[in-house]
């Protein structure tokens, strides 16, 4: 199990206060708060590597950064987007998804080394800020990675889902996240997800709850269902619309139902230009798996021909050049031969 406690397709955006759940607005502010106690940094080979690695890094001149080369296949073509703002003083203006401009780029640490995983962060907030803000931001990321490699001891949660062993994981994932954030940036970085977690949780003791009959238990999560904001409540009411259509489209392709017949149930749900933006990415998403098997097929016979390791290698990137452009050939090379 992830960090997460329980995965669920909510978008709570909330903050949990004496027991009720409150919306939680982020509002962009400066990083000016306290900054975390160096003891509360793991003390092991994983986190002294990408400290040092960090080190070194925010001393080297911006300029001076070496260039990683091109993104992993896995990033291939993607941007995640974040554009990082400074106050009037040049501090930097903390935001929700700072930390989506980390985990892009830690997303491709198993394809290649720690070293330029960080090398691209820092490249990135160096193109983007000034100190002292730049500083603020290494610092911020320092912390972020640690709390990252921190997060791999926490111990697994329960396969059961038992309520009071999520309770303790929760706490102590909290109790974690304390340790390397300040009040504001746990606020504003994991307010959201503890806010999920702290209604699942909630759920899940009270469908489990003994003594309870089944219009108590029903009128009990229909009362923990109101503490939600109205616009969450909506964001929950549009991700079961979803799900129950993604299930219903399922079952029309499973019966045989022809493209005209799976393009009118989306309609009904989502109007006509939804509808024919879907069916438009069936028709790519079906022309690029046909792709996908033509070039299997053709690999698969050049495995077979008695070539040797060399002469084989030669022929299969001859034949990805021909039938791929290249950001294709980046997808294909992350894909084969687990096609």
């Amino acid at each position: 199990m992830s960090s997460r406690i329980i995965l669920s397709a909510l978008a709570l955006g909330a903050v949990v206060v004496g027991g009720t759940l409150l919306l939680y607005r982020p509002v962009p502010q400066p990083a000016t708060a306290a900054p975390v106690s160096a003891a509360a940094v793991p003390e092991d080979s994983r986190s002294r590597e990408a400290r040092d690695l960090n080190h070194n890094l925010r001393e080297t001149p911006a300029a001076r950064l070496a260039d990683p080369g091109p993104l992993p296949p896995s990033l291939a073509g993607a941007h995640h987007g974040v554009q990082l703002r400074m106050d009037a003083q040049g501090n930097l203006l903390l935001q929700a998804d700072l930390l989506h401009l980390f985990d892009f780029y830690l997303a491709g640490r198993e394809e290649e080394g720690l070293d330029k995983v960080l090398t691209r962060i820092h490249r990135d907030l160096a193109t983007q800020l000034r100190e002292p803000a730049l500083d603020q931001a290494r610092d911020l990321l320092r912390r972020y990675v640690d709390y990252r490699i921190a997060l791999q001891d926490l111990p697994e949660a329960d396969a059961s889902l038992d309520a009071g062993a999520l309770r303790q994981r929760l706490d102590a994932l909290n109790m974690l996240r304390q340790q390397f954030f300040s009040a504001d940036e746990y606020a504003l970085f994991f307010a959201r997800e503890n806010a999920e977690d702290e209604y699942m949780v909630q759920r899940l003791a009270l469908t489990r709850q003994a003594g309870l009959s089944e219009e108590q238990r029903t009128q009990a999560l229909a009362e923990l269902e109101l503490q939600l904001p109205e616009e969450v409540r909506m964001a929950r009411a549009e991700s079961m619309r979803h799900g129950e259509l993604y299930a219903a489209t399922l079952t029309l392709q499973d019966q045989g139902a022809s493209a005209e017949e799976i393009r009118q149930l989306r309609e009904q749900a989502l109007g006509s230009a939804a509808a024919d933006a879907l069916a438009d990415l069936d028709r790519q998403q079906a022309a690029w798996q046909q792709r996908l098997s033509d070039y299997a097929a053709e690999r698969n016979r050049l495995r077979q021909s008695g070539l040797n390791d060399s002469q084989l290698q030669a022929a299969i990137a001859e034949l990805q050049a021909s039938r791929f452009d290249e950001r294709e050939r980046l997808r294909v090379q992350a894909l084969d031969p687990e096609l």
